[in-house]
């Protein structure tokens, strides 16, 4: 049985899409061998945030490369450069500068790479299966969290370190091979003809969109609630719990909701529910925070997988919704250059302050924090740009 073309670009943008999200989310758990080898939390808040810092700032380069070099070139030069960034990790594992360095190397070929890829599939899928089509392409980004985190994890609890290290290489390399299988893109207008288009807009174009703006705006503080699962393995090893029990409870039911739920997400309002999305994911951390248990970890992974299933594909999906073809690839850009400055800024917040008000207390800060503000956010923009958009 042949496959429809949207069948076909889900297929080949699936699996590089999971494992470059692997090469970051089997660190998720780096936290605690920084600590085992004898690091402070704050040199372990900046070696963690300087991934994030380095993956903001190549936001534009992604950009620029993207409409510059074209898909394929981009992801299998960020492929290279991946595996370069975690080999530093894996042969200088106790040298704070080395370490640093290779942080800052593989966030920023991360955020190329699925740049790129986000950006691929934003200009070939048509707006009436954008909801779904992104629902089901990022399972492949939760995915990892319920299978490479939890093995790197048994990889440290049983002192495998070099096994443990040795992930983010390796994978990175399959990333190489999978991103030259990637084709150019077309856009759904030009999609018959097979023309491509004749210029990309530009920045100003891009800021003009209001909506936009605000997106940037939610997406900050979505992606500051998000960092809760780099400084969840902090407070686990704390408490003498297991990460991988809230790790393990979102990323299922993130996958399940995003499985079953994708057809939905193409009617759902999603300006209305990007926000409550994300202070599901508030409410979660609050919950942890306060009763830090295994069972706890498992009820709040559930919320927190209900909250980050849906929203992430949302707020991907929105970009699209508000920008025109030709601002793609530089809205794509700068809305994840917004998401990782909560990933830089996370975790040096808590860097900082979990020495002074402890892990659970700095946690549950900046989630009432950032839940009051998306709620805010809700109640006088989203909610009223909603009505209004549904009496047009």
């Amino acid at each position: 049985m042949k496959m429809s073309q949207d069948t076909k670009l889900l297929v080949n943008l699936f699996l590089p899409f999971y494992l470059i999200h692997c090469t970051a989310h089997v660190y998720l758990t780096y936290g605690s061998l920084l600590q085992r080898y004898g690091f402070s939390h704050e040199a372990t808040g900046w070696i963690l945030s300087i991934y994030f810092l380095a993956a903001m700032a190549s936001r534009p380069l992604a950009g620029w490369l993207i409409e510059n070099l074209g898909f394929q070139k981009v992801l299998i030069w960020s492929g290279i450069a991946s595996f370069i960034g975690c080999s530093l990790l894996f042969l200088f594992r106790e040298s704070a500068e080395m370490l640093f360095i290779g942080r800052a190397i593989g966030g920023a070929s991360f955020a190329i790479y699925a740049t790129a890829l986000f950006s691929y599939q934003s200009l070939c899928v048509p707006e009436n299966k954008r909801g779904g089509m992104l629902s089901l392409l990022v399972v492949g980004g939760i995915l990892t969290m319920a299978t490479v985190t939890p093995l790197g994890e048994w990889f440290l609890i049983n002192s495998q370190y070099s096994l443990y290290l040795a992930i983010g290489p390796i994978l990175s390399l399959v990333c190489c091979i999978l991103g030259s299988r990637v084709g150019a893109a077309e856009t759904e207008e030009t999609r018959a003809s097979a023309v491509k288009p004749k210029s990309w807009g530009t920045y100003g174009g891009l800021f003009s969109s209001r909506p936009f703006l605000f997106l940037l705006i939610t997406a900050t503080l979505m992606s500051l609630t998000d960092t809760f699962i780099i400084n969840i393995s902090l407070l686990a090893a704390e408490k003498g719990l297991a990460a991988s029990y809230f790790l393990t409870s979102s990323a299922v039911v993130a996958v399940f909701l995003r499985i079953f739920g994708s057809k939905l997400m193409n009617e759902a309002p999603r300006v209305a529910l990007l926000a409550p999305c994300a202070i599901l994911m508030a409410v979660s951390t609050i919950m942890i925070a306060l009763f830090p248990t295994n069972g706890m970890f498992v009820l709040g992974g559930i919320i927190f997988g209900i909250g980050i299933g849906a929203g992430w594909p949302m707020f991907h999906a929105l970009i699209a919704d508000f920008l025109s073809p030709a601002l793609r690839p530089k809205g794509t850009s700068t809305a994840l250059l917004f998401y990782d400055g909560g990933f830089f800024v996370g975790p040096l917040i808590a860097g900082y302050f979990m020495p002074h008000f402890g892990t659970a207390g700095t946690l549950m800060a900046i989630a009432i924090a950032t839940g009051t503000s998306l709620l805010l956010l809700e109640i006088f923009y989203w909610l009223p740009f909603y009505r209004k958009a549904e009496k047009c």
